[in-house]
């Protein structure tokens, strides 16, 4: 079985055609989309779209929870709380309502999928220092999983817990251990911060046990334009450039 899990699109339509593109390439037999299909950008609905016509699984972000009331707007920062309340007053009932449907919790025979953290999933968590990572591999000991894919930072990394031990493996293709227990964040579509400016996504054959990132370059100054057009913080446009 191969699927492929990618998140934080926020609503960068350039970034995700080239995705979906490649997704017919690779045609797997699962698509999971692990949350923040909104925000930042300038192109929500059509984003969406793409999501739900293509059948893509999805679970909901911070963003979404944003957009629709769950999450205080003091949780995010100046830029993203105005791209927020813009994107708000764009969506459709249509688009409001299937945001609303999305859980925060993606389970399947082989995998748990989350937004941000599988400690308190509502609160969304960043995974950005080594306590919190623990923490969670903690939780995912106690369930019957051995594999998490989160999103949430933008960074993709790959963290492996074995013999009470924690581990990075910083290759872009990796072979999972049985005996391990692994975190694998899925990286970035539409705006990625670890200094590399192509929408990411993570492809994984469960069959020969494998893990791998797939890097695209799209049409970031199309992008850029339509942040500027929409009246959006220059920043938001700025930062895609230089993948932070």
């Amino acid at each position: 079985m191969q699927v492929v899990l990618l998140a934080d699109i926020h609503s960068n339509l350039e970034a995700l055609l080239q995705v979906q593109k490649k997704i017919k390439e690779l045609s797997p037999d699962r698509v999971i989309c692990l949350g923040d299909i909104v925000g930042y950008g300038a192109r929500p609905s059509e984003c969406i779209q793409i999501v739900r016509e293509n059948y893509y699984v999805a679970i909901a972000g911070n963003h979404e929870y944003g957009v629709l009331g769950k999450k205080e707007l003091s949780f995010f920062n100046p830029y993203a709380r105005e791209a927020i309340l813009w994107t708000k007053a764009k969506l459709s009932s249509s688009d409001e309502l299937y945001l609303t449907s999305l859980g925060l919790i993606y389970q399947d025979k082989n995998f748990l999928g989350v937004h941000a953290s599988l400690y308190e999933p509502s609160e969304f968590h960043y995974l950005d220092n080594y306590s919190y990572i623990f923490r969670d591999f903690k939780v995912l000991e106690e369930s019957r999983f051995k594999l998490s894919f989160v999103a949430h930072t933008h960074i993709p990394f790959v963290f492996f817990y074995k013999g009470g031990n924690l581990y990075r493996d910083y290759s872009s293709c990796i072979e999972l251990n049985p005996k391990s227990y692994y975190i694998i964040n899925v990286g970035s579509v539409g705006q990625p911060r670890d200094r590399d400016n192509r929408a990411c996504l993570c492809v994984v054959n469960f069959d020969k046990g494998i893990v791998k990132f797939e890097r695209l370059e799209y049409n970031i100054n199309k992008t850029q334009q339509e942040i500027k057009s929409a009246g959006l913080p220059l920043i938001l446009a700025k930062r895609l450039k230089e993948g932070w």
